[in-house]
């Protein structure tokens, strides 16, 4: 015993035992019966402090009442009995508690019916044997004899006060998490638990028959004392019954059960029937004969309590057996079957476990059927959701495998061409979606002749990407044989045109580029005009002829233009996604704030431009969606 625990039970003790005093005290000067007992609410405090705190609060509890009867100037005799006599009662209740040899062994816990009987028959053993005590105390003391009416108020008084407010103590101490006493389970016995039993069951069978006796022959002192000794001695080598089952452990949040709450509202239904019982009672019964009044008054309460318990109880059990537990159980299981769910085997067995209360034709009945169809329509989603999952994590492979081939197609290394230094040319592609239809291309026609595109192709997603890279395998085939851009698009536009039954179309823009004179011949599909830079100058936007989308009509021609670069001249090149980018308030980046950003920093470089770009479209729209692919190409000429 460390000195923690025993301080502990020290606290719990003294508390018990100032709680006694404080609660015994004033009725006896209020309402005593009999010069050495008086009504006493107090008498629910042992068995109450017994079963929560074991035989501290016993202890607690004799120690209080005994420093009351020292107050009052009780007799050494009655002061050394009595102390024992109460010890007995708190303890008594605690031993009976964890020795009952049926149902699972807890902390004393009024959370169902069995455990409320259980209570119940304690409580009155209890009270029977206590009052034979007393009557064989105040027989001793030649106050009374054990068959008078003294004995049946001291039995009547405990039994009532018990179940009044004895009820409600332990219910109390449970829902505030007080810590109760554990006795200790005892592996090996030098003497069978049968033989305690027995021990009890004798002493009670002894109080009944000498009280018979003496209600038949009268008292004999002799007979008294010997059947008084017998008893002390049989109810105090019962307190001895050692603990020989284990304990269950209350958890560390207590959580109230349906039928628990049901058990709390007839206790409190109980003990307020029994106090307006006691109050009618106190007012309407005669005072003539002050034994003759409390005999009566604690009668009526006890024949109130027994009659409202037998009925509570009966139909408490109903209650728990036909509504409650099942509830309950249901409401485990169907946790359970939430905690695992994706074990999709335990499904089986969970409505399996409904079957009990499926089968019933009641509300509950009712319930576990509806648990039952819900287990087996959500099964059969599940089955479905997983067919879809995996079709749509094949999809989305198929993607990425779509979105890695369409990144390949496009160049990706900088600078593309190390060894020419008359030139330089940085692109970005970031698509909407897991595909796009924005490209850009760039490529050597030969030494002296670079091409390079960008197109955006009507749509998003999958089809549009199929359409790019069509169109730009035509595109590119068309440049290498050294057509001019308007006869590559002439060309490329019959070519989409034909079979086009989804009447899809590309805007583009090409340019072929002289190298060593600076020439440089473009065309342009319906695409966005570019900004041109000269050396020393802003952008601007560059002169073109708009010509018809590509695939949108067949026979179209188009025309080019052609302008000469010097050293250090720029052209930038962007689709719609750039300039057509909105905002939370439906305002899209546009052609003037897009040629005021690029010229506050046009002396970047060329990748370093289009990353800013970028920023200022991101800061621009901030935490809105990207809609439209963004594709940017700017090339500088050097030479």
């Amino acid at each position: 015993m460390n000195i923690t625990s025993l301080k502990s039970k020290g606290i719990r003790l003294v508390l018990c035992s100032l709680i006694t005093f404080i609660f015994t005290l004033p009725f006896h000067y209020l309402f005593q019966i009999i010069p050495v007992s008086e009504l006493r609410p107090a008498s629910a405090l042992p068995p109450a402090f017994g079963l929560l705190f074991g035989p501290w609060g016993a202890a607690g509890a004799a120690l209080g009442n005994l420093a009351s009867d020292i107050m009052l100037g009780y007799p050494p005799e009655i002061l050394v009995i009595g102390f024992f006599a109460q010890f007995l009662y708190g303890y008594i209740p605690y031993k009976l508690w964890y020795t009952w040899n049926r149902g699972e062994l807890t902390l004393p816990r009024l959370n169902t019916v069995y455990n409320l009987i259980k209570y119940v028959i304690i409580i009155s053993i209890n009270a029977f044997i206590i009052a034979v005590l007393l009557g064989f105390l105040l027989q001793g003391v030649g106050i009374s004899n054990i068959f008078s009416f003294s004995t049946l108020l001291f039995a009547s008084n405990n039994f009532d006060f018990c179940i009044i407010l004895g009820t409600l103590i332990i219910i109390g101490a449970n829902l505030y998490g007080i810590q109760m006493y554990k006795p200790k389970k005892t592996e090996k016995t030098l003497i069978p638990p049968k033989i305690f039993d027995g021990m009890l069951i004798l002493a009670i069978l002894i109080g009944i028959i000498y009280f018979i006796y003496t209600a038949l022959a009268g008292t004999d002192i002799w007979w008294g004392i010997i059947a008084g000794v017998i008893f002390y001695l049989l109810i105090g080598a019962y307190v001895f019954k050692p603990v020989t089952r284990e304990v269950k452990e209350r958890t560390a949040t207590i959580k109230i059960s349906l039928t628990e709450k049901f058990i709390v509202i007839f206790i409190i239904i109980g003990a307020i029937i029994a106090i307006v019982t006691g109050i009618v009672s106190f007012y309407t019964v005669t005072k003539a004969d002050a034994l003759h009044f409390w005999e009566t008054l604690y009668l009526n309460i006890t024949l109130i309590l027994a009659i409202f318990y037998a009925s509570s109880i009966s139909f408490l059990w109903y209650i728990e057996k036909k509504i409650t537990k099942p509830i309950e159980s249901i409401s485990e299981i169907a946790k359970n079957y939430v905690t695992d769910s994706n074990e999709i085997a335990d499904s089986n067995y969970i409505i399996s476990k409904f079957e009990q209360y499926a089968r019933e034709e009641s509300e509950v009945g009712i319930l576990a059927h509806s648990f039952q169809k819900m287990i087996n329509d959500l099964n059969l989603y599940i089955e479905h959701l997983e067919k879809v999952t995996a079709e749509k994590e094949r999809i989305n492979t198929e993607l990425n495998v779509a979105r890695n081939i369409q990144r390949d197609m496009l160049p990706r290394i900088f600078p593309p061409f190390p060894k020419r230094t008359e030139f330089d040319i940085y692109a970005t592609s970031i698509p909407a979606k897991e595909v796009g239809g924005d490209f850009y291309d760039f490529f050597l026609i030969d030494d002296n002749h670079l091409s390079f595109v960008i197109a955006d192709v009507s749509g998003k997603g999958v089809p549009a990407a199929l359409f790019m890279v069509i169109t730009k395998t035509l595109i590119k085939n068309q440049a290498q044989l050294g057509k001019s851009p308007e006869e590559i698009f002439t060309k490329v536009n019959n070519q989409l045109y034909e079979g086009n039954d989804e009447n899809m179309f590309v805007t583009a823009w090409i340019g072929i580029l002289e190298i060593d004179t600076g020439k440089l011949t473009y065309a342009n599909a319906g695409h966005n005009p570019p900004l041109l830079k000269r050396t020393g100058e802003d952008y601007n936007w560059l002169k073109t002829k708009p010509g018809l989308v590509l695939a949108g009509m067949e026979d179209i021609i188009y025309s080019q233009m052609d302008i000469n670069l010097k050293t250090g001249d720029r052209i930038y090149l962007y689709t719609d996604g750039v300039t057509e980018a909105t905002n939370g308030a439906d305002e899209i980046f546009g052609d003037e704030h897009l040629q005021e950003i690029i010229n506050k920093e046009e002396n970047l470089s060329l990748k370093n431009l289009l990353t800013y770009v970028k920023e200022e479209i991101d800061n621009f729209v901030k935490d809105q969606e990207q809609f439209d692919d963004i594709t940017m190409l700017v090339m500088e000429y050097k030479k």
